[in-house]
């Protein structure tokens, strides 16, 4: 069974420190919140799209949920 990539991984960075991330099915709308609660942060797509589940397990390992 083929998994379905629809998830995107991301970062905000404050210079070289990252300040948060997640996962999204929506990129420009994360960007969007982002950019809000961060004027000056930078914006990373990480990778490409991935699937809910890799994505998940990125998320936990990198400190961005719990």
């Amino acid at each position: 069974m083929k998994k379905i990539c629809d998830t995107y991984r991301y970062v905000i960075r404050l210079g070289p420190q990252s300040v948060a991330g997640g996962i999204t099915d929506d990129l420009a709308r994360s960007k969007s919140e982002g950019k809000s609660r961060w004027p000056l942060g930078r914006f990373f797509q990480v990778g490409e799209k991935t699937s809910l589940d890799e994505a998940r397990d990125w998320a936990k390992r990198n400190g961005f949920a719990s």
